[in-house]
């Protein structure tokens, strides 16, 4: 082999090169620790839970991460390199710098969010907030303060006409006007993401398509039974025979879906609607999408390209609200209110919210928005509201000190994003008829569709 050809075969490794790495996996703990921090939290023990983050504090030490690191900065600048090549294509050159950059970002920002939890001065505190928030404006984007604003005022709204029924519930009334009376929310306005012809054309679209893998009972499941009706639908959709399966993962505070494994958290528990809406999500994109992107042959289709990340989970969305047909769901409202709680712990509306105080807005909000039709709030519905908004809480804090105010992890903002994006997307191809070949794109690998 000639100097020159060696030289174009050393120079592809960056294709080959498997940089992938999942930032939030790092944020993981025990999860019995992590149930006990709830229920002090949930029963007004501590003012808010303190998780242990070992993958965080031994990350320095971590060889694979290290020489991954390591790896990853060599193909970039193996990639500024093949820029002199004029037999490079410039389009597949940029692809793959940017797909490597982003995957070093997720590791610089896991970095920062150990920095977090070092015992600094108050001058190195700031300094380790500011470089992680900055490394989550890197990976997950801008945050877009009108849709935030335009969120608050449609709550403000529900808050002034609601009608309480009994003292509880004018309680909660009271202690969110409060709130709202100190936001600057006037002239803001919440756009419709869909209306209700375009929801009826893609509910009656998902579920021709998707019949075959939703044929779930009526009975409410735990994690094991979830994960033996998934791993069905798994083989219904011919995923397990290429090596998918569905395991329940004490690790996992949150579904995930990575390296041929569907994680489910013990604590799972869903009803038959809500396990069809999981196998969407979790199946049907995001382990559909890495096993297309696999059989393709390039692997950014497979570990995702860089900007896959809020298209991705917003597709997950939009078919869990899709196979429902009504945007008056869990699905929608869990996107939509993770982008709220975004916005109040950034502080957007005034001031920057540490986890309790963010904590005791959400959770009045989601009592007021389930109260009875006669306007009454009891204590179940308290008790919902509460562990509801506790997830979006710990979803949230995800590798930080929840008692630190404005600092958020905010990957949980992008599944409103993606879903606003995919919602014009298929709203679009329902009006020029083009559905079908709308999906087969969006399902081609893990890209921006």
């Amino acid at each position: 082999m000639s100097e020159k050809q060696k030289s174009a075969e050393d120079i592809k490794s960056y294709i080959s090169l498997k940089s992938a790495f999942t930032d939030y996996t790092r944020f993981e703990g025990d999860a019995e620790q992590r149930a006990a921090q709830r229920s002090a939290f949930l029963g007004d023990f501590e003012y808010v839970p303190l998780y242990d983050y070992d993958k965080l504090t031994f990350l320095i030490d971590d060889e694979i991460v290290r020489d991954k690191k390591t790896s990853i900065q060599q193909a970039v600048l193996e990639l500024e390199a093949a820029k002199d090549n004029p037999e490079n294509d410039p389009l597949e050159l940029e692809l793959y710098r940017r797909f490597h950059e982003m995957r070093l970002k997720k590791i610089m920002l896991v970095e920062s969010a150990r920095d977090l939890l070092r015992p600094f001065g108050s001058l190195g505190q700031e300094s380790a907030r500011e470089s992680f928030m900055q490394m989550n404006n890197e990976v997950y984007g801008d945050f877009n303060q009108e849709v935030y604003m335009g969120m608050l005022s449609s709550e403000a709204s529900m808050i002034g006409e609601f009608q309480p029924g009994n003292r509880l519930a004018r309680v909660i009334q009271s202690e969110l006007q409060n709130v709202f009376d100190r936001m600057p929310l006037g002239g803001c306005v919440e756009n419709e993401i869909l209306d209700n012809l375009t929801l009826d054309k893609l509910k009656q679209f998902i579920h021709k398509k998707y019949g075959a893998i939703l044929s779930v009972d009526s009975h409410y499941y735990d994690a094991d039974e979830c994960a033996a009706i998934m791993n069905d639908a798994l083989f219904a959709g011919n995923l397990s025979q290429k090596g998918w399966t569905v395991i329940v993962d004490p690790m996992k505070s949150n579904p995930s879906t990575g390296n041929k494994y569907i994680r489910l958290p013990v604590s799972t528990r869903r009803t038959a609607a809500e396990l069809r809406r999981l196998v969407l999500h979790e199946q049907e994109v995001h382990a559909r999408r890495a096993q297309n992107g696999a059989d393709s042959g390039l692997s950014l289709l497979a570990g995702g390209t860089a900007d896959y990340a809020d298209v991705e989970e917003g597709l997950g969305v939009m078919l869990e609200i899709a196979v429902e047909g009504s945007l008056d769901n869990p699905s929608f409202h869990r996107a939509r209110d993770r982008y709220i709680t975004t916005g109040l712990v950034l502080g957007s509306d005034s001031a920057p919210r540490d986890a309790r105080e963010v904590f005791e807005i959400v959770w009045r909000l989601l009592a007021v928005r389930n109260a009875t039709q006669g306007g009454e709030i009891y204590d179940e519905i308290v008790r919902k509201a509460k562990d509801l908004a506790y997830s979006h809480i710990e979803n949230a804090f995800r590798g930080t000190l929840f008692y630190q105010k404005g600092v958020a992890y905010t990957k949980l903002k992008v599944y409103y994003e993606g879903l606003a994006k995919n919602a014009n997307y298929f709203a679009e191809a329902i009006e020029s008829g083009t559905i079908e070949q709308a999906l087969e794109i969006a399902m081609e690998g893990k890209m921006n569709h």
